[in-house]
């Protein structure tokens, strides 16, 4: 069966990750030492992983890190972290977009239907939106849908966010290639029937779906 959709992951397929980056910036501007214990390269834990699946808004997002915080003025005393340093901090992990790959996307979506499949949540949300904007485009003039999991409420590996994406867009696995920097969500796609490709980021993302997509139409 042809192959007429394109279902990509956003961070470490089309926006390149820094945990270390932004781990360092919760010590260095946050004063949060143990960032990096909630901060996965793929599905948060504990409250994050509530953030990313809309359980907790970003208002109660920023309290909890404010309570980890330990920052102090200079005479010792506690000093408040603002929301700024905070969201600053939380998209150090984003990387800007090469243009390489937003080439590929506007190759891709010439042929085939485009869809956005991310576990995030709205901070990083809004910082990817200006980092597609800073390469000329709205991100949904490169996506026919997008599909975040803290508007979804529920995140990837788990088989619901791809029945929710496939019951809204009316796609078929058969007919749909999933692109994904994680062993464990392709695994979930390809249970599912999608046709998957493992995104490494040093990986060229044209040359990595060309190829696939070429050897699939022999």
């Amino acid at each position: 069966m042809k192959i007429k959709n394109l279902v990509f992951d956003l961070g470490g397929v089309i926006v390149p990750l820094n945990r270390v980056a932004c781990i360092r910036a919760f010590n260095d501007v946050v004063g949060y030492k143990d960032f990096g214990d909630v901060l996965r390269s793929y599905r948060q834990v504990g409250y994050f992983d509530k953030f990313e699946t809309g359980r907790i808004s970003a208002p109660r997002f920023r309290e909890i890190i404010r309570s980890h915080s330990v920052m102090t003025t200079k005479d010792g005393q506690p000093r408040t972290v603002s929301d700024e340093q905070i969201d600053y901090s939380l998209n150090c992990f984003l990387c800007d977009i090469p243009q390489n790959r937003i080439d590929a996307l506007l190759h891709f979506r010439q042929s085939y239907r485009m869809l956005l499949l991310s576990n995030t949540n709205p901070i990083g949300m809004n910082y990817c939106r200006k980092l597609f904007k800073a390469k000329g485009y709205d991100v949904k003039e490169l996506f026919d849908r997008l599909y975040l999991s803290y508007q979804m409420k529920v995140a990837k590996p788990d088989p619901d966010i791809f029945k929710k994406m496939m019951a809204d867009s009316g796609i078929v696995p058969e007919e749909t290639l999933y692109i994904d920097d994680s062993l464990a969500n392709v695994e979930a796609g390809k249970a599912l029937g999608f046709h998957v490709v493992l995104f490494n980021s040093k990986d060229d993302l044209y040359g990595k779906i060309s190829e696939y997509l070429e050897r699939e139409q022999r």
